[in-house]
């Protein structure tokens, strides 16, 4: 079985190679903080291009990171999974008679949280997961335990725009529904049965501004009084549980 330990890379060429064959498993990259080098800001400005998340750090923690003092001035922390494309996913689904249930976790910080709602997503036939390049903990030993091996059995997609596909989705048809506290519409209120992307927002950031604008609907859960809100694992399996049964019932 495949396993989802962070992967530690370091050195210029190493490093830039990994830019060039896969940019989409890199989780951080950590540069020293007293960058002198011209290769090192060259992928400093490939990375902003990119929209790679980075960090400037004391050359101690690059060691620290490493293992090594080799590291060059600069160290990537990437996941062994295999990201999948996000274009292929939605052309896939444009051919498919069932129509899509998408779901973004949105700057989800515990990764059990994350490895929770993996295993909902899987429990409830989400097509795929799509993750932000920022902001979201990575896909690690952590998320991939929690999910009790679940994190197999789905594609998890980490575009270079989300914003881009999510304006892509809207012209496929698909709603975009965001989980947020206070919302009016409730799940029952929501046709789940349309093509869908639900989206979860974080432990603290909740939905990012971004993707709230791009939302076409918003639903909350209701709970008693003394409960303020769920947390994003909580309201992501209810949430999942009603898309799955109003797709269930029209089988």
């Amino acid at each position: 079985m495949q396993t989802f330990e962070s992967d530690i890379i370091y050195g210029i060429h190493p490093v830039e190679e990994l830019l060039r064959t896969r940019p989409e498993s890199i989780h951080r990259l950590y540069f020293a903080q007293q960058t002198r080098s011209g290769e090192l800001f060259a992928l400093m400005k490939q990375c902003r291009k990119d929209r790679i998340p980075y960090q400037l750090v004391p050359a101690g923690k690059l060691t620290a990171l490493a293992a090594s003092t080799k590291h060059q001035g600069i160290v990537a922390q990437c996941g062994l999974k295999q990201f999948a494309d996000a274009g292929r996913i939605l052309a896939d689904l444009h051919e498919s008679a069932t129509p899509g249930l998408l779901l973004i976790p949105a700057s989800i910080e515990d990764p059990r949280n994350l490895g929770a709602i993996i295993r909902s997503a899987v429990a409830f036939g989400v097509s795929a997961v799509f993750m932000e390049r920022k902001h979201c903990v990575h896909l690690g030993a952590t998320v991939a335990k929690t999910s009790a091996g679940m994190l197999e059995h789905i594609a998890v997609a980490r575009p270079r725009s989300l914003e881009a596909v999510l304006k892509e989705c809207k012209k496929m048809g698909y709603q975009i529904i965001g989980a947020l506290p206070g919302a009016s519409l409730r799940p029952r209120d929501i046709d789940f049965t349309n093509p869908t992307v639900l989206v979860i927002g974080g432990e603290h950031r909740g939905i990012p501004p971004y993707l709230r604008a791009l939302c076409t609907d918003f639903v909350s859960i209701p709970t008693a009084s003394k409960v303020q809100s769920l947390n994003a694992a909580a309201a992501a399996s209810i949430l999942l549980y009603e898309c799955g049964r109003q797709r269930a019932d029209t089988t």
